[in-house]
């Protein structure tokens, strides 16, 4: 395995963005969004789900008008759910109402219901990545050049014309898996690294997945898939169990380790977990990114406000 010091593409400022999860009314959504923007989180992203959530670019559109500072964005956008020039008219048009702070996922999908309910059948992980693959070039095309022809294997798009033309935008991509990583060392400007999610199940424990040496290898792979472009990179990582507590052991007894598949201790170490005292998660985040170079984290809305010592302390340094 590649050393863990030269694994690591560099040493960014902290950032920490908040994870818009549902909301039960309008009201408790705007309460939501301008407490991230005056907390000093960075960003507020929003995911893609067909159950409870929100949709989330009409959310973000909300939140651009009560905000002026505030990074907005998804994470992730399915690109299997939406044509690649027609995504690229409602982000422009987003961009708009928040120009320049607009930090835009893009996925191949990975939650097996969505599909269903869409009504798009879910094919296998390497045809979804392959058409992420050509979404995204059909979406940046007309995003930086203001046009695009292009005929690919699974999607198309003749003479279409990128207006309104939108203000830069930050392109994220990230997964578990060698062949998603591979893509968004290409693509992206952030990678967002989390645990595989092959099984397409949440309630399928993740177990060895989320464990730090598997980080230890993701990592790895960015590295020697980025190239010269290393150096630009963000690394992202959203946190799937975060908690301040007085008692981290007892809590990855009680609670982590039971639900992830793993020991104690091993839990606590996965990037994905970060469970303590205030003090106590600063070095840990201190750590992780001295060993994977993550320093951009995305605290779920339910345990945002909790954070936000976490936050104070270690944003921008």
């Amino acid at each position: 395995m590649t050393d863990r010091t030269e694994a690591v593409p560099g040493h960014r400022p902290f950032r920490f963005g908040v994870l818009a999860g549902a909301c039960p009314d309008l009201a408790a959504f705007r309460r939501l969004v301008r407490r991230t923007e005056e907390t000093g989180y960075s960003s507020l992203l929003v995911p893609d789900h067909l159950d409870q959530r929100w949709g989330p670019l009409v959310s973000l559109a909300l939140a651009a008008g009560w905000t002026s500072r505030l990074t907005l964005g998804t994470l992730m956008l399915a690109a299997d759910l939406r044509r690649p020039a027609v995504l690229f008219k409602e982000l422009a048009t987003l961009d708009q109402a928040a120009p320049g702070r607009l930090e835009i996922g893009l996925g191949a999908g990975w939650f097996a219901p969505d599909f269903a309910r869409a009504g798009v059948p879910m094919d296998p992980p390497a045809i979804r990545i392959a058409r992420l693959e050509e979404t995204v070039h059909i979406v940046r095309e007309l995003w930086d050049k203001g046009a695009v022809t292009y005929r690919g294997r699974y999607c198309s798009a003749i003479d279409a014309i990128g207006e309104p033309r939108p203000a830069p935008a930050r392109w994220v991509m990230g997964g578990g898996g060698r062949t998603m990583l591979r893509t968004a060392a290409r693509h992206a400007d952030i990678i967002s690294l989390t645990a595989q999610l092959s099984a397409a199940r949440k309630e399928v424990p993740l177990g060895a997945n989320a464990a730090a040496e598997r980080f230890d290898q993701r990592v790895a792979w960015i590295r020697e898939d980025a190239g010269d472009r290393l150096a630009a990179l963000e690394l992202q990582c959203l946190l799937t169990a975060a908690a301040v507590v007085r008692d981290s052991r007892d809590h990855a007894e009680r609670v982590l380790a039971p639900a992830f598949g793993l020991p104690p201790d091993e839990v606590l170490d996965s990037p994905v977990v970060l469970a303590g005292e205030v003090p106590e998660i600063c070095d840990r985040l201190r750590a992780r990114r001295e060993r994977y170079g993550i320093s951009y984290w995305v605290v779920p809305a339910a345990r945002a406000e909790e954070f936000e010592p976490v936050v104070a302390r270690l944003a921008g340094t």
